[in-house]
């Protein structure tokens, strides 16, 4: 089915779908052409008050509330089942079904690699303090200083083992961080235990 955004006189804009049904629950201030109208997803932004929110095609609203802005990458997009939030200068991850993914808003979060689905890992900031995370916002590495990823200009991420490397703007390593594989588990050998 193929969708198309109508504005009114007033400028309000809503989604309606080939048959003429308005499908948005209600017209909003600005609705980006991003996701279902160019056919990358089922889910829209739309913008009301200058807050944003994320809705799917049927007219349900994704996030559980009104945010000061919702990156562009990630579910609308297509590209995993993940969005990023930002509310009163804090961040955090939410998953399709509107679960928080971070424990709590964070200062920084540095999340493109999951959410444009090339990662299963993200970093999360708090005051002087980052750590590494998995999907689930289980913390998987030890804290390291904010100071590392203050001039960060890139960030690769080997899940499978478990390291994740921060470059700056000239490809310079800057921090190396290890972390655990939330899946990896540690292989006993029972051929080498005393026997009491």
């Amino acid at each position: 089915m193929k969708y198309e955004i109508i504005e009114r006189e007033d400028g309000k804009q809503a989604i309606f779908d080939e048959n003429g049904k308005q499908i948005s629950p209600d017209w909003f201030d600005w609705v980006p052409y991003s996701g279902l109208v160019m056919g990358e997803s089922d889910y829209y932004f739309a913008k009301k008050n200058g807050k944003w929110a994320i809705f799917d095609k049927y007219g349900n609203q994704i996030s559980p509330d009104w945010y000061d802005w919702i990156k562009k990458d990630g579910l609308v997009m297509g590209q995993s089942d993940y969005y990023f939030a930002k509310k009163n200068d804090k961040y955090a991850i939410f998953d399709k079904d509107g679960n928080m993914i971070t424990k709590e808003w964070c200062l920084k979060i540095y999340s493109d690699s999951l959410l444009r689905g090339k990662s299963d890992f993200f970093i999360a900031c708090n005051e002087d303090t980052c750590a590494v995370y998995y999907k689930d916002g289980k913390k998987v590495s030890e804290d390291f200083s904010i100071g590392y990823v203050k001039y960060v200009n890139r960030i690769t991420f080997y899940d499978k083992l478990g390291v994740v490397e921060l470059f700056d703007v000239f490809g310079n390593l800057v921090k190396s961080v290890d972390f655990i594989y939330p899946y990896k588990e540690e292989f006993l050998d029972y051929t080498k235990l005393l026997n009491i």
